[in-house]
């Protein structure tokens, strides 16, 4: 049985018409004949009553008309389908990301995703920044949302969110009812920092803006997220350098103040430049349109 019986078939039986079917199907009367006549023969049955004036569906052709029209409506969502996944627009994406970005671009740049493409399963998962980038280049995951800069050579990067790191005080700490502080302020308090291992960038940020203020920071708690970070520093086990969007946590017995000649943290997309999934060109895309860095770029302008 072939695919084009199938479809003669199911022409005829909606036209009731050998001439009208064939024009439809841009044949000849006679090959159309045929393929019904050997249809029939293969099935073992007849599938139309034909007279000189007429041609009407046997009870064997009308079972069978329902059931060669669902076959080839599956064959053209199969083929939708596959032309869909080639393009990237259906299908799954396996996406990595910080907890930092939970907070900012997370949740914007899915919710786009998902409704510009929803035929695309996104399946999320969180950890540091450093097993993220291990597990783009093993294949694991497809995309990254993290520190460009803990991304390896063999690595594509892209920035697509910038924004100032602020310092978590617990509540009742000297400074936090001051509008802006330096981070020389802090060089007597105990800190709460991710560590090297889990992001080197990060840390190095934060260490670096210590020394340059004259000093280095009293590490007294290492932890990976920084929601934990946040946390603890509610506990009074210290203070912290975070992301401005942590702010939205709106953590208990934690004030946030801005600082003074504050670093700037860039987020990134992340991918292989060897992958083969075209989903990725997608996201990448729906990044691009929402312009999340222009964005942070105008707001942290128009707070300057």
């Amino acid at each position: 049985m072939e695919l084009r019986q199938l479809r003669y078939f199911v022409v005829l039986a909606e036209t009731l018409h050998f001439g009208r079917a064939a024009s439809l199907l841009h044949i000849s009367q006679p090959p159309l004949s045929r393929q019904i006549a050997m249809l029939e023969e293969e099935l073992g049955v007849v599938l139309f009553q034909r007279t000189q004036r007429s041609v009407q569906l046997t009870a064997a052709g009308q079972r069978f008309y329902g059931d060669a029209r669902s076959v080839l409506a599956t064959l053209d969502r199969a083929r939708s389908h596959a032309r869909a996944a080639e393009l990237g627009d259906a299908g799954t994406l396996s996406a990595g990301f910080m907890f930092a970005v939970a907070c900012s671009v997370l949740p914007i740049l899915t919710r786009a995703y998902a409704a510009a493409f929803p035929r695309i399963e996104v399946k999320l998962r969180e950890t540091i920044p450093t097993t993220l980038a291990e597990d783009l280049r093993s294949g694991k995951l497809d995309v990254g949302i993290m520190y460009s800069s803990d991304a390896t050579d063999e690595l594509c990067t892209e920035t697509i969110f910038r924004e100032p790191l602020v310092a978590a005080l617990p509540a009742g700490h000297r400074l936090e009812s001051r509008s802006a502080i330096s981070v020389a302020e802090l060089k007597d308090d105990s800190f709460i920092i991710s560590p090297r291992e889990a992001s080197p960038y990060i840390y190095n940020t934060i260490t670096e803006h210590c020394r340059q203020a004259g000093f280095m920071p009293q590490v007294r708690l290492e932890t990976n997220f920084q929601q934990t970070i946040v946390n603890l520093v509610g506990q009074r086990l210290g203070v912290a350098l975070v992301h401005n969007s942590m702010r939205s946590t709106h953590a208990d017995n934690v004030k946030f103040v801005p600082l003074l000649r504050a670093p700037f943290i860039d987020v990134a997309l992340v991918w292989s430049a060897a992958t083969t999934n075209p989903c990725v060109a997608r996201f990448r895309q729906i990044a691009q349109h929402l312009g999340l860095t222009e964005q942070t770029d105008a707001a942290l302008q128009a707070c300057a």
